[in-house]
């Protein structure tokens, strides 16, 4: 796993990344083929995956071959979870394709962008050591600290604790070496 704190610079980028009414925050499932296949103007999405992992690539992961990004937006609070897990905003799950329930992606990145409100209390990312699911395997929980950066093996077992205070911002985004059979929106 590796966490990287402020990682983005580019302020345009992070004011960008700020208003709750923009298309960054519109919710679904999205693919976008990459930088290396786009001739589209770039979305605030496009920007930050390409920051992430074009210009800023933490060089543990240089030189995986990629079809493209999955990427999806999620804003938790106390009063809406997904699953019915207790204690839980997001239940326990590995990433795969859910069209098919085979194949994962290469990786999996958490960003959660700088907002102009209070953190939120709760909403910790919890991986566990483990490809089973194995509740009692060891795990570490992350922070969803503004402008943390998180890569890490998204098949391996996790879930998002019970936020319990504020809003919970965050941008996941799989990397795929084969675009998933599910229904995605196509972003150029």
């Amino acid at each position: 796993m590796i966490v990287i704190d402020d990682f983005v610079k580019d302020k345009k980028l992070l004011d960008s990344m700020r208003d709750v009414n923009s298309d960054f925050w519109k919710l679904g499932y999205h693919w976008w083929g990459g930088w290396w296949n786009s001739n589209t103007p770039m979305s605030v999405r496009h920007e930050l995956i390409e920051n992430i992992w074009r210009y800023n690539c933490p060089p543990q992961v240089d030189g995986l071959g990629l079809d493209g990004f999955e990427h999806w937006v999620g804003i938790l609070n106390k009063d809406n979870r997904i699953g019915d897990e207790e204690g839980y905003a997001l239940n326990h799950h590995f990433d795969k394709d859910e069209g098919t329930g085979e194949g994962s992606p290469l990786l999996g990145t958490v960003y959660y962008p700088p907002m102009d409100e209070i953190q939120c209390e709760g909403g910790y990312l919890k991986v566990y050591d483990t490809h089973e699911n194995d509740r009692n395997a060891p795990y570490e929980l992350i922070a969803p600290v503004p402008n943390r950066l998180v890569i890490f093996d998204a098949t391996q077992l996790h879930a998002v604790t019970e936020v319990t205070e504020g809003n919970r911002y965050a941008i996941a985004i799989n990397l795929w070496d084969r675009r998933p059979s599910t229904d995605m929106v196509e972003e150029g």
